[in-house]
């Protein structure tokens, strides 16, 4: 797609572009196999190549480049005055002719990819083939004795792809004989139980695995990483998915040591507030490269206390949230974190500020019961609590979890689980009475792990204890 705001929707939103200076252009370079490389000098690389991962493009031969170089030398000095408009005529024209999921957008200044995951390679590579020979000649007339540079495009590393010049009389694209609409192929085993969560099921099934994005914040002297994902969230009654939550994971710069809650709450107010307004605005790109399947209903933007109390801020997030809302079709729960202590008073402060702006507002406290009780008549729909992260057998969890929970729907009407481990733990909560939970980040983002904490869905859901297993749901 091409540079603008990802509002256009005819093809999956692509993660914006932030175009290079001169001195920063990404360089085509030679391997060591002959093919080339292209390193991505771009603050959404990891965005990108984590798309192509998720949609096996790169594996399947539906990842294209096409190279400009030759269009530039022919349009000469005219160049800088035509460039934004021979990548507007790409996406125009490539989004004219294909759907969702199928998506492009400008690589750098003299490269355009295209991925085709709903369309065969062979097919894939003659139709950008088509495309390249309709954009000559719009802009320059008949370029047919020159090779159309089409490369097909694989991944080298987290931040680059490896190019491979594809001869169209002799290339295919690898299986292309098994090649058909990606929601048709089966699952690669060993990465069902990765690609499937609670209530989904089948080779469509909802992907559960986030992508990641990172950026730095820096406040008097001291720098910290923000990862941002989209936590898939689930609704418990009937274990499926119905949105994300928007969440964070604070590390120090210098040896990436993770910041628990306790840290966080001790961070100078400043620094939190820019915290929480970097991870809302990566959350939301997330959201935007999505489609609406794998979207659901509902998101949920969590911000510190002091976050919301603060005019700026609050303002910054109100509007940018509901603007992302009303473009995605989407409903915004907002949590209200750090409560723990808070004057009740001012908590009903807060709530009555933001929830003009959303669905609803629930508040994060600790898993202590006291605590949750102090939130009582304080204009909120729920409780939300963060798993301690303590080893325990699944009555002992049950148990745990069914002390919160009830005090939870006492205080504000359901209680939210946030940061479980894997499955099982999420069915223990299920039959406590928690209404809603999700999983933390770090359980899945490795492919093995989650695949190894749940094969299937069914699998992770089965029970092996007695006293449980007529309750759980079926699979």
């Amino acid at each position: 797609m091409s540079d603008s705001e990802p509002a256009a929707r005819g093809a999956w939103d692509s993660p914006p572009t932030a175009p290079a200076s001169p001195d920063e252009a990404p360089a085509f370079a030679a391997g060591v196999d002959g093919r080339e490389t292209l390193p991505l000098h771009r603050d959404d690389a990891v965005v990108i190549v984590d798309r192509l991962r998720e949609t096996r493009v790169d594996v399947t031969g539906r990842a294209f480049l096409l190279k400009l170089d030759t269009l530039i030398v022919r349009l000469g000095s005219k160049w800088e005055a035509k460039a934004d408009y021979v990548f507007e005529h790409l996406k125009t024209t490539f989004e004219r002719g294909f759907e969702e999921p199928n998506w492009c957008l400008k690589i750098n200044d003299d490269a355009w990819m295209a991925l085709m995951p709903a369309v065969g390679s062979r097919k894939g590579a003659l139709a950008i083939a088509d495309i390249w020979r309709d954009l000559c000649n719009f802009f320059v007339g008949d370029m047919s004795s020159v090779d159309i540079p089409i490369y097909e495009v694989t991944i080298e590393s987290i931040d680059t792809f490896r190019l491979n010049k594809i001869d169209l009389n002799t290339w295919f694209g690898p299986h292309e004989d098994e090649q058909g609409p990606l929601k048709a192929r089966a699952v690669v085993p060993g990465e069902e139980g990765a690609a499937r969560g609670p209530g989904n099921s089948g080779a469509g099934g909802t992907p559960i695995r986030p992508m990641i994005v990172a950026a730095t914040v820096t406040y008097a002297g001291r720098n910290l990483k923000v990862a941002s994902a989209a936590e898939p969230l689930f609704e418990m009654k009937k274990m499926v998915m119905i949105g994300h939550r928007l969440e964070a994971m604070v590390m120090e710069h210098l040896d990436n040591t993770l910041l628990d809650r306790k840290a966080l709450a001790n961070l100078d107010w400043n620094l939190r507030e820019q915290i929480d307004l970097v991870n809302i605005d990566q959350g939301l790109k997330l959201m935007r490269i999505k489609t609406p399947e794998q979207r659901k209903m509902l998101m949920v933007v969590p911000a510190a206390f002091s976050t919301f109390a603060s005019a700026r801020a609050r303002h910054r997030i109100t509007t940018e949230v509901q603007k992302a809302a009303i473009e995605m079709g989407m409903k915004v729960l907002f949590e209200v974190r750090g409560l723990d202590g808070v004057p009740p008073h001012r908590v009903l402060e807060i709530v009555s500020m933001i929830k003009p702006f959303c669905m609803t507002v629930v508040g994060s406290v600790s898993p202590d019961r006291k605590v949750i009780s102090s939130l009582n008549k304080c204009g909120l729909s729920g409780v939300c609590i963060e798993y301690d992260g303590q080893k325990r057998d699944e009555e002992q969890l049950k148990d745990y979890l069914s002390v919160l929970s009830a005090a939870a729907k006492v205080s504000a009407g359901a209680c939210m689980v946030q940061g479980f481990d894997n499955y099982r733990q999420m069915a223990v909560a299920r039959l406590a009475g928690v209404t809603h939970a999700s999983m933390k980040t770090a359980a899945l983002m490795s492919p093995k792990g989650a695949a190894h904490m749940a094969r299937t869905a069914a699998d992770a859901l089965k029970d092996t204890s007695t006293p449980l297993s007529s309750a759980l749901p079926e699979a």
